[in-house]
C-alpha cells in the first residue's frame, strides 16, 4: 500500500513539474515573446532566444525601469559588434524559473514594430528542459533532472548538437537540397538565412528574379544589414523535412564569431522550426523535434 501510495505521490509531482505552461505570443514583427517577470515586476514581453548567450534588454525598457547601469562590454551580433551599456537586474523570472543578480545588456530600440522588452537567452534555460511547442504558442521551462522518457513519450533518440566558437549558441547538420551544411539553432530568428557559400552548393541564385530585396536586418548590434529573400527549397534537419522554404540570403557577421563563414551555413529560424515541438537541452547539447498535438 505504501509502494502505491509513493508512486501516486511521484506520478504527481511529474505531473505537476509538466503542467506549468506560458504563451509564446506573437509580437507584430515576426518574433515570438513570453512573459517575464523583471525585478518582481511584470511580466514583460521577451523574446526567449536560443540564438542568445544571456539576458539582454532595450533601451526604452531599461529608461522606464530606471536599471542602475553597470560597466560597458562588447556584445556580438547577427550583424556585427559593438560596445554596449549593461544593467544590473536583481531577477528575472520565466515559468517559475529565477535568475538573480543578472547583468543584462542593453539593445538599441528596435527598427520594426516590435514592442519587446528585451531578450531571455541560455543562461534562464540553462539546468533546465525548454519546451518550445509553436503550434500550441506555449513554452515551458522543466527543472532538471528529468526522466526524458516519460517526457518524450518513448524511446526518442536526441540529435546531438555542436558548439559554436564562441558563444554559447548550439549547432545541427542539416541539409538543403540535399546539400549538407551546419545550422545555428534560433528561436529568435523571425526567419532562416543561409550563407552565400550555402546559396552557391545548394544552387540558389540570389540574383535572380525570384529574389526580391528584403527588409534591412539590424540585428542585436543595430547595424544595418541589406539582404535578398526567395525560395531556398527543401531544408532537412533532425529526420525532418520541410518543403518550400522561403528566406533570405546574407553572410552574416555572426558566422565569423561562430567559427561556420568558410563553410555553408546558415541560421535555423522559428519559420522554419513552427511546425513542431522543440524540446531543448542546452546544457547536454542535446535537442528533440517532435510532432505537436495542435494544428499548424
Amino acid at each position: 500500500m505504501r509502494s502505491s501510495t509513493f508512486v501516486l505521490i511521484l506520478g504527481a509531482l511529474f505531473c505537476a513539474r509538466m503542467a506549468a505552461q506560458v504563451p509564446l505570443s506573437p509580437a507584430g514583427d515576426g518574433h515570438l515573446t513570453v512573459p517575464v517577470a523583471v525585478n518582481g515586476s511584470g511580466a514583460f514581453p521577451f523574446i526567449l532566444d536560443t540564438g542568445a548567450d544571456g539576458t539582454a534588454v532595450y533601451h526604452w525598457f531599461a529608461e522606464q525601469q530606471h536599471f542602475p547601469p553597470g560597466k560597458s562590454e562588447e556584445l556580438v551580433g547577427q550583424t556585427g559588434n559593438s560596445l554596449v551599456s549593461t544593467y544590473k537586474l536583481k531577477s528575472i523570472t520565466l515559468d517559475g524559473r529565477s535568475l538573480r543578480d543578472v547583468v543584462a545588456d542593453e539593445l538599441s530600440n528596435r527598427h520594426d514594430e516590435g514592442k519587446q522588452a528585451g531578450i531571455a537567452g541560455n543562461d534562464i534555460m540553462d539546468g533546465a528542459i525548454a519546451i518550445f511547442d509553436f503550434p500550441c504558442h506555449t513554452v515551458q521551462l522543466i527543472p532538471k533532472p528529468l526522466d526524458m522518457r516519460k517526457l518524450l513519450g518513448g524511446n526518442i533518440l536526441p540529435v546531438q548538437a555542436g558548439p559554436v566558437k564562441e558563444g554559447t549558441e548550439l549547432t545541427l547538420p542539416v541539409t538543403i537540397n540535399g546539400v549538407k551544411g551546419l545550422a545555428v539553432l534560433d528561436t529568435g530568428s523571425r526567419d532562416t538565412r543561409i550563407n552565400s557559400k550555402f546559396a552557391a552548393a545548394a544552387g540558389i541564385d540570389p540574383t535572380s528574379a525570384d529574389f526580391k530585396v528584403a527588409d534591412v536586418i539590424y540585428g542585436s548590434t543595430s547595424k544595418a544589414m541589406p539582404s535578398k529573400v526567395g525560395p531556398l527549397g527543401t531544408i532537412a534537419f533532425a529526420g525532418l523535412e520541410v518543403r518550400n522554404v522561403r528566406g533570405r540570403v546574407m553572410d552574416l557577421s555572426s558566422y565569423e564569431t561562430f567559427g561556420m563563414a568558410d563553410a555553408p551555413a546558415m541560421t535555423l529560424g522559428a519559420d522554419v522550426m513552427g511546425g513542431f515541438k522543440l524540446i531543448y537541452d542546452h546544457q547536454e547539447k542535446r535537442v528533440w523535434f517532435q510532432p505537436s498535438t495542435c494544428t499548424h
